[in-house]
């Protein structure tokens, strides 16, 4: 016999096995026939006819006499199934009455889940619920078919007048598809925790933090809920209904947890108060404006910040002052955001004295040594050119904290985050190992200019050897010694031009 199917009240399938397909697998239905009123009229005949000398015949059926008993047999007089009388009736003929009804409630069969105000109703078919119709007929034709005939005589003489009832219950035949079903539930409702967050203030005058406490999540327990529906489907014949409780998952990082993440682990300075700082005061406002920007800067655990793309390109319509630069290695030339690289070799020297869990992806020094930090421990960066990049390695963000005193014309640098371990602290050094001179000067002679003037076009300098070195001490005592990398600066050979032209032409302006 084919599968019988049917659409059921939401358009999905339900189906009813095939009886004439075994299926072992299948529950095992309730029968109302007390058992124990069986065996007592079991026990009653067996001693009257052994009385009278009566032989017991096993009549145990086997699987070939079963299904002879499908194909031709019927069903006893008092059997029902889900409510239909099907004494009489054989195997086919009480297929063909019953399988209607039990589709008709597997198709009105349905789990509701209720989670806080929403209501998920789920269909048989949505969370792979069954029937198997053929086990409760196969368990039905056994009633009077057992092992002996005095109890075969027993059963059909108590279902005349007691009957039997069945009922085709409910299976779960597709686990995965409840797991699904439920898992999709609790991505709906599921609430991650929040940690507690600290925020940078950027308008105060020193580093400070605004701590917000964070918020517990919560979450449905995928596993239990499908297991509670498992054992609500297999125990009732009734719609099920599961209101599951959430299971609350507190954050991470509380406030007090943050305060012991966000403290000083080191912290740097440099002056821009020489008389050509005071006099420029392009440069001092460009300083200014790159500090703003880069205060208050949170670098994420394994977050690679770049100084360039974090302050922005520097041109003039963007706000940016002209102040001299170095160009081309060899002058000064005014440029947008001049001045700046005073701020980016501030802050790569506070982070260096956070040891090694600040890793530098790029670093470039200057075409000659800066006057505020030693030799070799300069960062230049410019627009579109050189740059300063960092990764943050430590156990927890870090905080950049950056001012300029205009007042004093200092320059500093706050790194916040997880503190060095205890007693651990850093210095830094560069030392100069050698000192190149110059090639002689270059002469250009100008016929233009009257005869006997100069003028320096190029500055001669001396080009440095410089060592950078990290010292890590515990407890104010020298434990290692690291050197970071050796710097050449190149001279610069100078240039002067020479008038060389009628000592009456004019002096140029």
């Amino acid at each position: 016999m084919d599968n019988r199917s049917h659409k059921n009240s939401a358009g999905k399938s339900s189906s009813v096995s095939n009886p004439r397909e075994k299926n072992p697998s299948r529950k095992k239905r309730r029968v109302s026939t007390p058992v124990l009123v069986m065996r007592a009229i079991f026990l009653v005949l067996l001693v009257a006819l052994t009385g009278v000398g009566i032989c017991m015949v096993t009549v145990k059926p086997g699987d070939d006499e079963m299904n002879a008993y499908r194909d031709n047999g019927k069903f006893y007089d008092g059997i029902s199934i889900s409510g239909l009388d099907i004494s009489g009736l054989t195997f086919d003929e009480a297929w063909d009455l019953v399988a209607p009804k039990v589709k008709q409630d597997l198709a009105a069969f349905n789990v509701t889940v209720r989670v806080d105000n929403r209501i998920w109703l789920l269909s048989a078919n949505d969370i792979g619920v069954t029937v198997t119709l053929e086990q409760v007929l196969m368990e039905a034709m056994s009633l009077g078919r057992g092992d002996t005939a005095v109890n075969n005589l027993a059963v059909k003489n108590n279902l005349a007048q007691e009957g039997a009832s069945f009922t085709v219950g409910y299976q779960l035949s597709d686990e995965s598809k409840l797991r699904g079903v439920v898992e999709g539930i609790a991505e709906l409702v599921d609430t991650a925790p929040i940690d507690a967050i600290a925020r940078p203030i950027r308008t105060s005058s020193e580093p400070s933090f605004d701590y917000v406490e964070g918020e517990r999540g919560r979450r449905l327990n995928v596993d239990d809920i499908v297991s509670d529906i498992k054992t609500a489907i297999s125990e009732s014949n009734a719609p099920v209904e599961v209101s599951p409780e959430f299971e609350y998952v507190e954050p991470e990082l509380t406030v007090d947890d943050l305060k012991g993440l966000t403290e000083l682990r080191a912290t740097y300075q440099t002056s821009y108060g020489t008389s050509s700082s005071l006099k420029n005061f392009n440069r001092i406002r460009n300083i200014q404006k790159t500090a703003d920007i880069l205060n208050g800067c949170r670098v994420e655990v394994g977050q690679e910040i770049s100084f360039n793309e974090y302050i922005g390109p520097r041109y003039e319509k963007d706000g940016w002052l002209l102040a001299p630069g170095i160009v081309n290695g060899s002058r000064y030339v005014n440029q947008a955001g001049g001045g700046i690289c005073q701020v980016s070799t501030t802050l790569y020297n506070a982070l260096l004295l956070c040891g090694p869990e600040i890793e530098f992806t790029e670093r470039k020094k200057h075409s000659w040594p800066s006057s505020y930090v030693d030799y070799g421990l300069d960062a230049t960066v410019s627009t579109g050119g050189p740059d300063l990049k960092f990764v943050n390695k430590t156990e927890a963000p870090i905080y950049i904290f950056a001012y300029a005193d205009n007042v004093n014309y200092i320059m500093t640098v706050y790194i916040y985050g997880a503190p060095l371990p205890e007693g651990i602290t850093y210095k830094t050094e560069g030392i100069t190992e050698a000192v190149i001179p110059p090639q002689s000067p270059e002469y250009v002679y100008v016929s233009e200019w009257p005869e006997g003037y100069r003028e320096t076009d190029i500055t001669a300098r001396d080009g440095y050897r410089a060592t950078a070195y990290r010292y890590k001490y515990k407890d104010g005592e020298l434990v290692e010694t690291e050197k970071l990398y050796t710097d050449n600066y190149n001279p610069v050979r100078g240039k002067i031009k020479v008038g060389t032209g009628d000592p009456r032409l004019p002096k140029p302006q």
